[in-house]
């Protein structure tokens, strides 16, 4: 038999689900000066030095502090997956455990591509802060899924963190134009 009860509370559910506003990121990139953004791109720009080919560098910083809790540089030659914010992403975790990550800004010298935004999507990170965009990337002759991280976030129905684009892309742009070809 059928409790009508459990019925009426699982449609109930289902009703409130649909008419609630959508989750959005709890930080505001735009309070923070942007001085401190460039100081955090700054970090990942050095990682992104490691690899003069594929010159994509991340960091993750704590929100209120800066400071820096994880770094990653992308290295595809080992794994095609390994972008350098999934190495980034992956590097917190191991050192941090999968917590946390709405107080969470990842640093990164390319815009992350669809992959790599929706990683960061699923993990709830607070903020995504990016240099060069995804053409420049192509102009640069990087293949990309040209996509852009802005509307894979549009694209959540759940969780959609906040974005700032173009913090020290004058120098990443030189260094993606410019990089060694493989």
């Amino acid at each position: 038999m059928i409790n009508r009860r459990k019925v009426l509370l699982c449609f109930c559910g289902i009703g409130l689900s649909q008419i609630l506003p959508k989750a959005h990121a709890m930080i505001s990139l735009t309070a923070i000066p942007i001085l401190a953004h460039e100081q955090a791109m700054r970090a990942a720009i050095t990682e992104a030095k490691l690899n003069s080919a594929y010159p994509f560098g991340s960091i993750i910083a704590d929100a209120s502090t800066g400071e820096i809790l994880a770094k990653g540089v992308n290295i595809t030659n080992i794994n095609p997956t390994f972008h350098g914010e999934i190495v980034c992403l992956n590097n917190y975790v191991t050192y941090h455990g999968n917590s946390n990550w709405a107080n969470l800004i990842l640093y990164t010298t390319g815009e992350p591509c669809p992959m790599c935004m929706s990683a960061l999507t699923w993990a709830g990170i607070g903020g995504v802060v990016f240099a060069s965009s995804i053409a420049t990337l192509i102009k640069a002759g990087i293949k990309q899924i040209n996509i852009s991280a802005k509307s894979v976030i549009q694209a959540s129905d759940s969780y959609r963190p906040e974005i700032l684009g173009g913090i020290l892309a004058t120098e990443t742009d030189v260094m993606f134009l410019n990089r060694k070809r493989i």
